[in-house]
């Protein structure tokens, strides 16, 4: 490779070396010819601070020779693309001659673009004036695609998660604490410090409208105490839980208010980001589930209203019960008073009527009988505990219906005094003899 010689003599400290100046320029050079990056080196005394040495390496890296570079400034290497951010922070070392690095964009031979990572080097005379500038460049492309490759990454990863944010049908959101909260300290403190130095850094619009705003960036900046009540207890007991498990919590309850002062039931699920042992943040996912809270608590409300219904209405099955046995005994009474209305009355009537044709009063009897039919007359005049006599309750119930002594005796076809001996026990075996009552009312009253 022709390479220009350096047309100033360069000055380097070599007081430690034994070499002469000539043998350690010839090492300095064929290592700076054998290094992998490459070396150029410019002259600041001449106009347009030209080329004048290059290495191999820089063939190699830009695809130009020696003789096509020597004598040009370096920016020829930037081609058309000359508004690079970089290109102030070389002018600007260049100028105060100091040493500085930066990335720039530079063109090959072919034109190919390469990112050149270039390192600027003043060197200065005895009298300390910058005479030369040495510029390393290493080809930093696949580095630099790979960083870029990376930002993308990165990129397409925030903006999906800004798309998940943006679109979940959950409350997504970051809690910073400033300053962090150191899990060793007392759980006390530490509930302190939720609600002290809690502070919104995150939060999608599914987050604003839990708490009574429309975007997402309305309660960025907002403190955590501002929707969730230090003073009630339930959130106390729940940060205190949060801490016991190391700020990490799935299907947890809390209870908070929205902007207009309304009370939220809300679900949350949360995970801390940790750094040097302290949480700086925690992220949540959460779900307002008042509705179904207040669902809940209805349906808890309606089912103790029917078991107490249930109950109520047991009470009543009992009482009905209860009723329907007492029915079926009056039943069973009246049916007993019918029969014995007809065994006891009726028959001996009809009997009559079949001896002794043609006697209407006996039909008349047989009429008020059948009109008397489930009264309890029959029943009780057959009481066993009375025991009356079938004679006896057949002239206690022409008693009854108003006949006379006589008329009886004559229906009956006995003697008068037969009739009154009957009416007599009668009356002593219903209790009647000491007692002023008439037999006829006393019949009656049956």
């Amino acid at each position: 490779m022709n390479n220009a010689p350096i047309k100033k003599k360069l000055t380097f400290s070599s007081s430690n070396l034994s070499l002469s100046d000539r043998v350690f320029k010839e090492l300095l050079e064929k290592s700076v010819m054998a290094a992998s990056f490459g070396y150029v080196i410019t002259e600041c005394g001449q106009k347009k601070n030209p080329i004048v040495f290059v290495n191999k390496a820089f063939q190699e890296i830009t695809g130009y020779e020696p003789k096509e570079v020597l004598g040009k400034n370096c920016r020829f290497l930037m081609g058309k693309d000359n508004k690079q951010g970089s290109l102030e922070q070389i002018r600007d070392a260049i100028k105060s001659g100091s040493k500085c690095t930066a990335v720039a964009r530079n063109y090959r031979k072919d034109g190919s673009l390469f990112f050149n990572e270039l390192s600027i080097i003043p060197i200065c005379d005895q009298s300390g004036k910058m005479t030369h500038l040495i510029w390393v460049l290493r080809d930093v492309t696949s580095q630099f695609k790979e960083k870029e490759r990376l930002k993308e990454l990165v990129a397409e990863k925030e903006n999906r998660f800004s798309a998940y944010m943006e679109n979940a049908n959950e409350a997504i959101w970051r809690i910073d604490f400033d300053p962090p909260i150191s899990p060793d300290a007392p759980e006390s403190q530490q509930v302190q410090s939720v609600f002290t130095n809690g502070v919104f850094t995150e939060a999608n619009d599914v987050t604003a409208r839990i708490y009574g705003f429309k975007k997402g960036r309305e309660v960025c900046g907002k403190p955590l105490k501002e929707f969730m009540k230090e003073s009630d207890l339930n959130n106390m007991n729940i940060v205190a839980e949060l801490v016991q498990n190391t700020y990490r919590m799935q299907n947890m309850i809390t209870h908070e208010k929205s902007s207009d002062g309304k009370s939220k039931v809300i679900l949350n699920n949360i995970t801390p980001g940790i750094r040097k042992g302290k949480i700086l943040y925690i992220w949540g996912a959460s779900l307002n589930v008042s509705d179904l809270f207040e669902a809940q608590e209805k349906l808890k409300r309606s089912t103790e209203k029917l078991i107490e219904q249930k109950r109520a209405l047991e009470e009543k099955n009992i009482a009905l019960k209860e009723l329907i046995a007492q029915i079926g005994l009056e039943k069973k009474e009246l049916k007993d008073r019918v029969t014995a209305n007809i065994e006891q009355v009726v028959l001996p009537s009809l009997e009559k009527v079949r001896l002794n044709k043609g006697n209407e009063m006996y039909i008349e009897q047989y009429r008020k009988a059948l009109e008397n039919i489930a009264s309890s007359f029959g029943q009780k005049v057959a009481n066993f505990r009375v025991r009356l006599s079938p004679r006896e309750i057949e002239v206690c119930n022409f008693v009854k219906n108003g006949l006379t002594n006589k008329e009886i005796a004559r229906l009956l076809n006995i003697a008068l005094h037969t009739v009154e001996k009957h009416r007599r026990m009668s009356r002593k075996k219903l209790g009647l003899t000491k007692k002023g009552t008439n037999l006829h009312t006393y019949l009656n009253s049956l």
